[in-house]
């Protein structure tokens, strides 16, 4: 009967210390928070934008974005993905100066963008968080 207790024992030690070494709160570790990730999205707009990468810019823009340019006019998603072949108008541009705000499934980045051919620009860029994935949704770009 000792025998039996003690391996009993031992064996609810083992599955206690596998349960407590395999903790859910390990993957969440190494998952990036969604700051991190809206931070990355931005690069990802400005290097397809820079390339031209049409089918990329439709995956990050939802089909309902609305923004507005610096001169003022009203966007839609159809304005702001090159046409064609070729870098649209943020090519070679740069984020700078930017953070970000996660209220639930939506964040708000702002921050500025630096151009060669506009200097810089502020940007207010709004994402929804939808079927897993972010997308931009709205957007102001200012010149300072």
């Amino acid at each position: 009967m000792y025998l039996l207790k003690t391996a009993l024992g031992l064996t609810l030690v083992a599955v206690t210390g596998a349960s407590l070494a395999f903790r859910p709160e390990q993957a969440t570790t190494s998952s990036t928070k969604p700051e991190d990730h809206v931070l990355q999205l931005e690069r990802d707009w400005l290097a397809a934008d820079g390339k031209g990468d049409a089918a990329r810019l439709s995956s990050l823009v939802a089909d309902d974005f609305m923004g507005g340019s610096p001169d003022g006019m009203l966007l839609s998603k159809a304005d702001i993905i090159p046409r064609g072949a070729g870098p649209g108008a943020f090519a070679g541009a740069t984020p700078t100066d930017t953070s970000v705000r996660v209220f639930g499934d939506t964040a708000v980045l702002m921050g500025s963008i630096k151009t060669a051919e506009s200097g810089l620009i502020r940007v207010t860029l709004v994402y929804q968080k939808r079927a897993d994935t972010w997308q931009m949704i709205a957007a102001q770009l200012a010149h300072p």
